[in-house]
């Protein structure tokens, strides 16, 4: 399984191509990457020996399984799919991914390797049925001609070559002929839910707590074999369990259901209770349709988890957890329920740190709050060190490193509760082995952080004593501001914060200054509001300039790219030099071109979103101007880089990428 997973994929390097105006030996040069694949696990589908998983929000969504041993799934390809695909599902010997922006059919003739299609008379006829794309564009007349992709098809419905097992907007469930596509012909209706799955002619419908498991031999003539309300199983209820019905699967005369409560603690750091927020898997034996018996059940200990697809697989079964990745259960015994296999996968790589005397980099993970190290003292081969999850949550901008030994990262929750965010602190004097030594809860929001001296400073405006670097003491006197982004150049702390947070600035950021002379005694000394625009995400210091990479947000459209420079000759007194915008100014036409910007003290490098690194002299004599040194363009898509001279690490969505230049 780890083969493919961390993946050093050189041979993809000869087809980077090198775009723009170089000199001489100056040129940025691609040299060596390691893939880390990226996205949420959303959904779980099996052809045989064959396991499918869906990520959404991934470069790479599809991935392929071999789980002839249950107990060691080995990943043996990722692919393409159109748009995010929350949910996968097969049909004959067809795979459809499906989400609201995109829907893929593959066909599994060779099951190992599905082959994408893009003729509509290929595949299915659930392919050539009309659509209708949008929530907003559906109307009532519609009904049994049309088909809502999102979240019908998405999330609620199931199909075989023939017939369409449909999830209404109501709830419901309706049952169509669909051998002629273009004419479907309606055949019942199932009122009590959604369809959440199709075993062989088994339908289950999904509503509040309670499954019902459907005989659909006769499509027309739906024979309801037995309804589970989660509140009739007295050993669920004591243990405040309530069912998700919506993740459900059958094998072997078996049912296995998601079951779920809220979670009291979590990581022993914050009380609960967290909604919903701990999943596991209940056991029904169901050889008498008419008295369903509750076997067993299991539950992760103490682990925001979410699963949300069932997959049965000799004698185990298989759960796709969007906090995680997939998980891999032995359920042969319902009392003894017992995770054998896991796969962690993340989402998009978003925060990276530097270990500039170890050779090591730490890379983190938005959403499933993984943290991977990779030793990066060969260019050309990065290697995979070792892979940490801690929690479900958002590691974005740049993490701290003390000593050349300690992480310190600071991670958003959507879950357990939005807007809950703590401090984690790593241990990597093993990269290969990594250790969480401590957590703080309840910090402030922050996508900085520096380190001066033993003080650890957040762009949240938290400061920690790092005396006992294995256990950060948060300090009671705070920064007097807080922003988004934080860069440090002796005596001054640099912060930069949200448009819109700061009263009476609706529409604009501000540039704070704060002089930390004194450690534990930081004064705010200077202030400048910046344009309009949305957030900072990096900030990089060159002669008397601080430069600002900036996505500007206006009149809702996508934030465009601004670089900002400031100039901060007289720290107190910042001021805005000048700003080009990246694409008009700068020549870097992207739909999206969020700027990053590095310094290695001697360029000024900048990096756009989609495609693009560029290299840079600045020039503060007669007036500030910039001088194009070399472009890398056809770049895979990145939040952010970081470097030393001669080396600059691009931080992509599913990988990292080691570029060389001339110092």
């Amino acid at each position: 399984m780890g083969k493919l997973k961390f993946l050093v994929a050189l041979g993809l390097l000869s087809a980077v191509a090198l775009l723009g105006r170089f000199e001489g030996n100056k040129s940025i040069v691609p040299t060596g990457e390691a893939i880390i694949l990226n996205g949420n696990a959303s959904g779980l589908a099996k052809y045989g020996d064959w396991l499918y998983m869906v990520l959404n929000e991934s470069t790479h969504p599809l991935l392929v399984y071999d789980i002839r041993d249950p107990t060691k799934p080995r990943l043996v390809r990722y692919l393409p799919a159109p748009g995010w695909p929350m949910r996968c599902r097969v049909i004959g010997d067809w795979l459809w991914t499906v989400h609201g922006n995109g829907e893929g059919f593959f066909h599994l003739a060779d099951p190992s390797n599905p082959r994408f299609s893009l003729l509509p008379t290929e595949g299915p006829n659930l392919r050539r049925l009309e659509r209708v794309w949008s929530r907003d564009e559906w109307r009532p007349e519609f009904r049994g001609q049309k088909f809502l992709v999102h979240p019908c098809l998405t999330y609620s419905s199931c199909a075989t070559e023939s017939i369409l097992f449909y999830g209404t907007l109501e709830n419901t469930t309706e049952i169509y002929d669909i051998r002629q596509p273009k004419h479907p012909k309606f055949l019942a209706t199932i009122a009590e839910g959604t369809p959440a799955n199709l075993v062989g002619n088994l339908l289950f419908v999904a509503s509040n707590n309670r499954l019902s498991v459907y005989d659909v031999t006769e499509p027309s003539r739906p024979k309801r074999l037995c309804s589970i309300d989660g509140a009739s199983f007295r050993e669920l209820t004591i243990n405040e369990f309530s069912l998700r019905s919506s993740a459900v699967t059958y094998g072997d005369g078996r049912l296995f259901i998601v079951i779920r409560r809220n979670l009291r603690n979590f990581l022993g750091i914050a009380q609960g209770p967290f909604e919903g927020a701990q999943c596991g898997i209940a056991v029904f034996d169901v050889s008498d349709w008419n008295k369903p018996v509750l076997l067993g059940w299991y539950v992760l200990p103490q682990v925001v988890s979410d699963f949300t697809t069932l997959v049965y697989h000799k004698g185990h079964v298989f759960a796709s957890d969007a906090a995680f990745g997939f998980r891999v259960f032995d359920v042969r015994n319902p009392r003894n329920i017992h995770q054998v296999a896991a796969d962690r996968q993340g989402g998009e790589l978003s925060a990276v740190a530097l270990f500039p005397k170890r050779k090591l980099l730490c890379i983190g993970q938005n959403i499933t709050g993984g943290l991977v190290f990779v030793d990066i003292s060969n260019p050309q081969h990065p290697q995979i060190l070792s892979h940490i999850h801690l929690a479900p949550c958002r590691f974005w901008g740049n993490m701290a490193v003390y000593k050349d030994r300690y992480l310190y990262a600071q991670g958003d929750f959507s879950r357990p509760r939005p807007g809950f965010s703590a401090l984690f602190a790593v241990d990597a004097q093993d990269p290969r082995n990594p250790k969480l030594v401590a957590v703080i809860p309840g910090v402030n929001r922050a996508y900085g952080m520096v380190v001066v001296d033993r003080y650890l400073y957040t762009s949240g405006g938290d400061i920690f004593d790092l005396s006992a670097p294995e256990k950060p003491r948060r300090l009671d006197i705070r920064l007097p501001c807080s922003g988004y982004q934080i860069a440090y150049r002796e005596p001054y702390l640099f912060i930069a914060n949200f448009a819109g947070e700061g009263e009476g600035e609706s529409q604009q950021g501000a540039l704070y200054v704060v002089d930390i002379s004194q450690r534990e005694n930081p004064k705010l000394v200077g202030k400048l509001l910046l344009p309009l625009g949305h957030r900072v995400i990096t900030m990089a210091f060159l002669g008397k300039h601080l430069f600002l990479g900036w996505a500007q947000r206006s009149g809702g459209r996508r934030p465009s790219g601004l670089l900002v420079a400031v100039d901060i000759s007289e720290p107190t007194k910042p001021r805005i030099a000048k700003q080009w915008d990246v694409s008009k100014d700068l020549g870097f036409n992207e739909a999206i071109t969020y700027t990053h910007v590095w310094t290695d003290g001697k360029f000024l490098f900048l990096g756009v979103y989609h495609r693009w690194v560029a290299m840079f002299e600045v020039s503060e004599h007669p007036q500030l101007s910039l001088k194009l040194v070399s472009k890398l363009g056809n770049l895979p898509t990145a939040w952010i880089m970081t470097g030393e001279p001669g080396t600059i690490y691009r931080i992509c969505l599913d990988r990292v990428m080691v570029l060389r230049y001339q110092p």
